[in-house]
Parts: C-alpha cells; structure tokens; sequence
C-alpha cells in the first residue's frame, strides 16, 4: 500500500472513587439527611437504598453508583441508627404534706441528661403528681415519667385524760393514738403535785405523716369539807 506510517496515543484514566462526608450515626424515628447525588469529589450517580430509614435500630449499606460515562468506582456508606434509650430513675417519695422533697435529678441512673418539668417537687398538698423528663438533644433517649405521691398530714387523736385530784395517781400518757400514731410526749409524764391546767405536747416519730396534737390536762384542788357545827349537848338531850 502507498502509504506511511503513523501513531496514535490513547489515554485511559484511574477510575476515582466517590468520596461522602459521613452520615449520621442517627436515632431511631429521627429525621436523616438525604444521600448527596454528587460526591464531595463531583460524581454524579445514586444510592441504593435511595434514602436512608430510621425505622429500626441497626447498621445499613448505601451503594453509590456513579452515572455512566464518568471514571469512577462504586462506593458504600455504612449509616448506623441507634436504639432509643428509656431514662430510669429512682423513686422520690412518697412524702408527707409541707415535707421537704428532694431534688429531682438531671442525670438519669443510665447516664440521660435532660430537665424535668415541672421542674420541682411541690408538697403543697396532697396527691399524686406526674413529673415528665425530657433528655437534651442529641441523646438517642426518649421521654420519661416519675409520678410522686405526696400523703396528707394525719392529727392524733387520743382519749382525753382527766380530770384529776391534786396527788392522785394519773394515767399514763399514750406513746400510740387510737388512730395508730407513735410518738413522745412533753412533759412525758402527767404531774398531779399541784392544781391547774397543764397541756402536753404529742410529737410523732418521724417518717409519718402526722402532725403535733396537745391534750389539757386538768388538775383539781382537793376541797376540804365543811359543817354547820353540832353541839354541844346536855346529858340525856336528843342530838
């Protein structure tokens, strides 16, 4: 054939790999982001799955395949979706009417931050209130419940005591009230040494729901009987 030689040069191009900045890792029911269609190294392609579910716990493979015609690999992202923690607390109370409660703690026993609301315990009356906790964002956590029961104050009530004689031998005060309170009394002990009116102080022992009661104790003067005086007589009158 009439004719020369000659030369062409063909180039083939490395493939590139698609490059992501990672997602997640999410909670489960919270609101992913979308995959990118195009790589922080720009290829353009899709994912399989084609959107990211955080429906369930667990760890799931996205494909990115990239479009036809570009130099480039296929390449995954792995995207975790954490379980939700429930927050556990120990229980406050019960307590008792105008009590001091304690603090309603802002770290769960397991570790979950958060606030409560309402924010304190009332002893203000009686009842049961229910507290709800709310984990700080960015917890995989969900919401949580503490119902505090607050018992109302019970009175005392004893059988009254008395009236007494000046030196006569008294009951004894009742460390128990007929509606099952334990107790001490001030003054302990009833004292009859001299006439009036006395009031003793009942304090329950504490960790019942009861308030200080008082009980009068009256103590009489002892009277000295008195007499029209008879006589005197003469021997052998009718007295």
């Amino acid at each position: 054939q009439c004719a020369t030689t000659k030369t062409m040069t063909v180039v083939v191009n490395d493939n590139v790999t698609p490059t992501f900045t990672q997602l997640g890792p999410y909670c489960v029911s919270a609101t992913p982001g979308t995959l990118p269609t195009t790589s922080t190294n720009s290829i353009t392609g899709s994912w399989s799955p084609s959107t990211i579910s955080t429906a369930s716990a667990g760890s799931t493979v996205y494909t990115f395949t990239p479009t036809a015609g570009q130099c480039a690999t296929t390449a995954t992202m792995t995207v975790v979706v954490n379980a939700n923690v429930t927050p556990t607390f120990t229980q406050l109370g019960p307590y008792c009417e105008g009590a001091t409660p304690a603090a309603l703690p802002t770290t769960s026993t397991n570790s979950i931050t958060g606030t409560w609301s309402p924010s304190t315990i009332s002893t203000a009356s009686a009842g049961s209130t229910v507290y709800t906790f709310t984990p700080t964002a960015g917890q995989c956590a969900t919401t949580a419940t503490m119902t505090v029961v607050v018992n109302a104050n019970v009175t005392p009530i004893f059988t009254q005591l008395g009236p007494y004689c000046v030196g006569a031998t008294p009951a004894a005060l009742p460390t128990t009230s007929t509606n099952s309170i334990t107790g001490t009394w001030s003054p302990s002990t009833i004292s009859t040494a001299s006439a009036g009116s006395t009031v003793y102080t009942f304090t329950p022992t504490a960790g019942q729901c009861a308030t200080t009661t008082t009980m009068t104790v009256v103590v009489n003067a002892n009277v000295t009987p008195t007499f029209t005086q008879l006589g005197p007589y003469c021997v052998g009158a009718t007295p």
